[in-house]
């Protein structure tokens, strides 16, 4: 079982964003086709999307454009200047909502050569109630150059309800190689999900004793967008959430979500008993009432090979456990065992190995 919950306040990927706007309450919107499969070819739109402006390219394989996609077989092309632009929109399956604050992941890369000559890239996302309305700016990527993959993370929040969101090769400087100054490639879309800021929660389970390296630790997410990774101590990222074998001390607790967004925190596994022992109580009370209600030992160590046999005064066994979770609860065949001493037997291994036995009584009072 798993100890009081531990609240630590995380580091988040965005704090300019946040220091921007405070998200309200929205809902997660999937687009349709958003790796962009499709037909290849000039002016092909794939499935679910529509023309914006221009005409837009399914690549690879159009004006010698080769990049492999980053997901699925086929990818947007697209490149604008001055008097002519291109861009693609669809059609959503719920509006973005006023106020309220998104997050869109995709992948960009240029290519200096799209039919023309290009100087950059450069993305526009707008937010519309038309394929080619652009109502509002909700995010600009900025120029960029690099010809591989990358992953870009959109923040927006729409001042305004929109139905259609469009994305555009959007000119933000003049080119001196061509009229069609800007060429970029678009592909693998995330969904549109609310964006609120991750957090990590830990629920820690202590160390048994001070020499002991058998602390848990399961950590939870508030915020952010599934599926999360996470990593204890800069050690491997995993998508399991619990990490075991911890030792007493204060470890550094990662988390990523879906969107790269990220937070960390210090999360303390304690240690509250010192020395590694095994104490046997001398006396129970099965009454009910919460406070020592069963006879077992109270643990402090990394324990195994447990085995407890209780007998009365005449050598009867009412009672035998072998974990020492299980503990008497002063029954002997379906009734109330008499009050008396009863004498216990207990072996087991520490976390050492080395063998123990304890013996002795406990009263039993009711």
């Amino acid at each position: 079982m798993f100890s009081d919950l531990s609240v630590i306040n995380g580091m988040l990927c965005c704090w300019l964003f946040l220091a921007l706007y405070v998200p309200a309450e929205a809902q997660r919107i999937s687009l349709n086709n958003p790796s962009l499969e499709g037909r290849t070819g000039k002016g092909f739109i794939p499935a679910h999307w529509l023309v914006a402006d221009g005409t837009p390219d399914t690549q690879p394989g159009v004006f010698d454009i080769l990049l492999a996609p980053s997901a699925g077989n086929s990818y947007i092309g697209m490149h604008s200047g001055k008097g002519f632009l291109e861009g693609v929109a669809q059609q959503l399956p719920a509006a973005l909502e006023q106020d309220s604050a998104y997050i869109l992941s995709l992948d960009l890369a240029y290519t200096p050569y799209y039919l023309y000559p290009a100087c950059y890239g450069n993305l526009a996302i707008f937010g519309g109630n038309a394929p080619g309305d652009t109502a509002e700016l909700l995010w600009v990527s900025g120029n960029f150059s690099h010809e591989n993959w990358q992953r870009y993370h959109a923040l927006f929040r729409p001042h305004h309800n929109y139905t259609y969101i469009s994305c555009w090769a959007y000119p933000t400087s003049p080119c001196n190689k061509s009229m069609y100054g800007i060429a970029l490639l678009m592909d693998n879309l995330s969904a549109i999900d609310p964006f609120t800021p991750p957090a990590i929660q830990a629920s820690i389970k202590p160390c048994s004793c001070g020499d002991v390296a058998d602390g848990r630790a399961m950590l939870h997410v508030s915020g952010g967008a599934p599926p999360f990774r996470y990593r204890l101590d800069n050690g491997p990222w995993q998508t399991d959430s619990v990490f075991t074998g911890l030792a007493a001390g204060t470890h550094i607790a990662e988390i990523t979500d879906a969107h790269d967004c990220s937070a960390s925190a210090g999360i303390k596994v304690i240690s509250p008993w010192k020395n590694c022992t095994v104490v046997m109580p001398g006396a129970f009370s099965p009454n009910g009432d919460g406070q020592n209600d069963l006879f077992r030992p109270k643990v402090y160590d990394a324990i195994h090979d447990y085995r407890l046999r209780v007998y009365d005064r005449w050598g009867a066994l009412v009672f035998a456990a072998d974990t020492p979770e299980t503990g008497w609860d002063g029954s002997y065949k379906g009734m109330p065992a008499g009050v008396q001493a009863y004498v216990y037997i207990c072996t087991y291994a520490d976390s050492r190995g080395g063998q123990h036995l304890l013996k002795g009584t406990v009263m039993l009072i009711r």
